[in-house]
């Protein structure tokens, strides 16, 4: 079956109809602002969870990537203290604990019998939460922890670091997520310094 000429220029002009739309259709959340750039970094916000950042005070290694804390096979996260000063919401100081085992499983790191034991032990210095005005152009919620990681046996500072657990999307607001972002900070800190699984 043959086709006229204007019967494929007509086909042409469908395809390259349809080609531009989607080019449009794709291009659009790059050129657009406001909304558009919320509802997409809302979205990236959703599928990457709290940010959480370690900086080092007394680092546990100046090496990028060492085994400093290979002989550690027991992990135990002391309450942290609030050295705030304000008033922290109910149960943060708790929360760290089990956000901080889930983070390490995440990493393949787990408790075992065995061997030395790494406390990590910590004091709230800053709480702060989203104000209303902050909403409009992205809230930025925080929560920074002094963190010491200790031999248990001698008690000996292997390394103090500040930690961040940040939020700066809507959805990832709330005292559960902050301390998200905060155990994924410690636990970065000692996939640092672990050997791999």
């Amino acid at each position: 079956m043959s086709t006229t000429p204007s019967r494929r220029r007509l086909e042409n002009t469908a395809w390259i109809r349809r080609f531009c739309f989607l080019v449009c259709v794709l291009a659009a959340p790059l050129f657009a602002g406001g909304c558009m750039g919320r509802a997409i970094s809302e979205g990236v916000g959703l599928a990457l969870g709290p940010k959480g950042v370690a900086v080092p005070i007394t680092p546990i290694s100046h090496a990028k990537r060492d085994h400093a804390l290979a002989r550690y096979t027991m992990f135990e996260t002391e309450v942290f203290a609030n050295h705030f000063g304000g008033h922290l919401p109910r149960g943060i100081t708790t929360h760290v604990r089990p956000a901080l085992e889930r983070a390490l499983a995440e990493r393949h790191i787990r408790s075992r019998r065995g061997g030395q034991t790494l406390l990590i032990r910590g004091q709230i210095l800053h709480y702060e939460t989203a104000a209303l005005v902050d909403n409009a152009l992205g809230p930025l919620e925080e929560v920074i922890a002094r963190v010491y990681f200790v031999d248990k046996d001698t008690g000996h500072i292997l390394g103090v670091y500040n930690c961040v657990g940040r939020t700066t999307q809507t959805v990832n607001l709330g005292v559960d997520k902050k301390v998200e972002g905060l155990a994924e900070a410690i636990a970065n800190v000692i996939a640092r310094h672990y050997p791999r699984p």
